[in-house]
């Protein structure tokens, strides 16, 4: 007789200090925590964490405003770091140790953390581990089997290394910005979509498990860089290459294709209800046009191939929207995908949570905050055979949560010693009145 094996998450046993910020940071941080690596972030509480927040107090101005909608109930009382919904969804399963690297005793207690872990991910600025004295060539010394990940916004060399980044200057300066937005419009009119830090974090993710397995080759840990801009750079490499190859610039797209057509955005019947519509061949424009109940226009001489139609979309896109503008937009989803069409709602935030689909693969993970209560998270990345059914193992940590957990019990340093780094104000569960981000 058999016995079954307990499922195990595939990193568990593996050891990460974060200093994992914004979005970036903690989108790759949460995909180790979701694999079962003990994710331990590294806060102070002499300066707030920007995926907390922005201010000691947060200014009611701010808080009725848009910034306010990521705080639960827009309350800024104090606590109002631990009601963070960014924070909450990115920190699930982390643990939190506050260590004022800024001090010499916050920074031994921090070089006794590396003697113990396994990988550290950082994505400040290029310059904050050398000024805190945490730099790779200390590091390193320290525990030669380490992998540290550092990934500012350009990266540790280069005329930008101390440049400070966020989303909508990254998407600028990789030209990602001229590429979006509406037909005709300029680049004012372009949103930030900040998609280069969520893909930031997954490149990070991606690369400490390669690293983690090199180490089981040689033995050795190693430093792994990486500029945020680059890695969304290759986002925008066909039109790099189109340009090399044809010396053809691309401006805003709007919602059109380069090739298809029909392609994009059709209202349907109904307040702000729409049809994301994607026509990759004269086979789908036929059925298309089936389902319109107008087929002669596959054979009308305008619309007769790809070619055609790309020339007239001005034409055709409105006898399209005529047709979905009569009809909601979820029997037209069904009508069309039916008929072999791409076709898909344009979902509204509220709404997926009620997603049949959704709900029928069991993607959203209900989690129990101590403060902000059961929320419903995004599940993880990707579903393993071998791995447990609920891999997300824990709710995001308030400040400060673990600390006799990682520094009694890890470290193993006195209650005597703890207390008094309590007094000193070395550790802490609160921000202090001083602290900014």
């Amino acid at each position: 007789m058999t016995t079954e094996q307990p499922r195990q998450l595939p990193l568990d046993g593996v050891r990460v200090l974060a200093q994992a910020i914004v979005w970036a940071g903690p989108f790759g941080s949460m995909i180790l925590a979701d694999l079962g690596a003990e994710v331990i972030e590294v806060e102070s509480i002499h300066h707030i964490s920007p995926t907390r927040g922005s201010y000691r107090h947060m200014p009611p101005q701010l808080m009725d405003g848009p910034a306010g909608a990521i705080y639960l109930d827009r309350d800024g009382s104090e606590g109002f770091w631990d009601r963070n919904s960014g924070f909450n969804f990115a920190k699930r399963g982390h643990k939190s140790v506050t260590v004022d690297l800024a001090s010499d005793e916050g920074r031994e207690l921090f070089f006794g953390l590396v003697r113990e872990a396994d990988v550290f991910v950082e994505n400040n600025a290029a310059d904050v581990v050398d000024n805190l004295g945490i730099s790779w060539e200390t590091l390193s010394e320290i525990n030669p089997r380490l992998i540290m990940v550092r990934f500012p916004g350009f990266g540790i060399s280069g005329p930008y290394e101390h440049f400070k980044g966020f989303g909508a200057t990254m998407e600028s300066v990789i030209g990602h910005t001229m590429l979006r937005g509406y037909r005709d419009s300029d680049p004012s009119q372009t949103p930030a979509i900040y998609h280069g830090d969520p893909n930031a974090g997954a490149h990070v993710a991606t690369a400490v498990q390669i690293a983690l397995i090199a180490r089981e080759r040689t033995g050795e840990g190693q430093l792994i860089e990486m500029s945020q801009a680059e890695a969304v750079i290759h986002h925008t490499s066909y039109d790099l290459i189109d340009y090399q190859m044809n010396q053809r610039t691309h401006a805003h797209w709007g919602n059109r294709h380069p090739s298809m057509a029909p392609y994009g955005v059709f209202r349907c019947a109904g307040d702000d209800r729409w049809l994301a519509l994607a026509v990759p061949s004269d086979e789908v424009f036929a059925s298309l046009c089936e389902a319109m109940g107008q087929p002669e226009l596959a054979t009308d001489e305008r619309f007769a191939d790809t070619a055609a139609r790309y020339g007239h979309q001005d034409e055709l896109e409105p006898l399209v929207e005529a047709w979905t503008s009569q009809h909601g937009d979820d029997d037209l989803m069904h009508q069309l995908q039916a008929a072999g069409v791409p076709a898909a709602v344009v979902a509204h935030q509220a709404e997926m949570f009620d997603d049949p689909h959704l709900l029928a693969r069991g993607f959203f993970i209900e989690v129990e905050h101590p403060v902000a209560g059961v929320r419903r998270h995004p599940g993880p990345m990707a579903k393993f055979e071998r791995m447990p059914l609920t891999p997300v193992r824990g709710p995001a940590p308030t400040l400060g949560q673990h600390n006799e957990e990682v520094l009694l019990g890890i470290l193993g340093i006195s209650r005597e010693r703890y207390d008094e780094l309590e007094r000193d104000q070395v550790i802490g569960t609160v921000y202090t009145e001083d602290a900014g981000a």
